[in-house]
């Protein structure tokens, strides 16, 4: 009894914190150096950005927006590998999935903003060009943009769901889009 006692000790205490406290030292290694290349590629980024001047062409807000979640990216990326360097299935599983939400509803924001910014560019270029029907066809492609770029958002944003959910929750979502654009043109008329 004495000897299997001594050998689970042996076995799995004394073996598995060696292992343990390598898996610590390499993940803490991982995180410190996510922090600093998160801070140097922040550092990079604003000085490409005040040589480029996009201060004049883009709001500070939206740059300050645009540096954040590329360093926070970062800092995730690495988080996300010093947890996978601990093994510890449970915990790393656990963080691993709510670590891919935050990126997925990341992207999904930047989709929405960017299908929005291509679609007012749109709408303005057919208005501008004074084509027959113009209106129309500028609302139309207005509203095209947007869904198109709405869809390819909620896809990323609920990328941890089964795709069958998914294209469910999109069809009942572009039934209701459709039919509030309906009411609300028919309503302005």
């Amino acid at each position: 009894m004495v000897n299997l006692l001594a050998w689970f000790l042996q076995e799995f205490v004394i073996g598995n914190w060696r292992v343990f406290l390598i898996n610590i030292i390499q993940a803490v290694i991982f995180l410190i150096a996510g922090i600093l290349i998160g801070i140097l590629i922040k550092f990079i980024l604003k000085k490409l950005i005040e040589k480029a001047n996009l201060q004049k062409i883009v709001r500070q807000s939206f740059i300050e927006l645009f540096v954040s979640i590329i360093k926070w990216s970062i800092y995730i990326l690495f988080l996300s590998l010093a947890l996978k360097q601990l093994e510890i299935p449970e915990l790393t599983n656990w963080l691993t999935s709510i670590l891919t939400i935050i990126p997925a509803l990341v992207g999904a924001l930047l989709l929405i903003a960017a299908g929005f910014a291509i679609a007012v560019y749109l709408r303005d270029l057919i208005e501008e060009s004074n084509i027959l029907y113009y209106k129309v066809l500028s609302i139309i492609v207005f509203y095209f943009v947007l869904y198109v770029f709405c869809i390819f958002a909620l896809k990323t944003a609920l990328i941890s769901l089964d795709k069958n959910i998914v294209n469910i929750i999109v069809i009942i979502l572009t039934g209701l889009t459709f039919a509030g654009i309906v009411y609300w043109h028919a309503r302005q008329k």
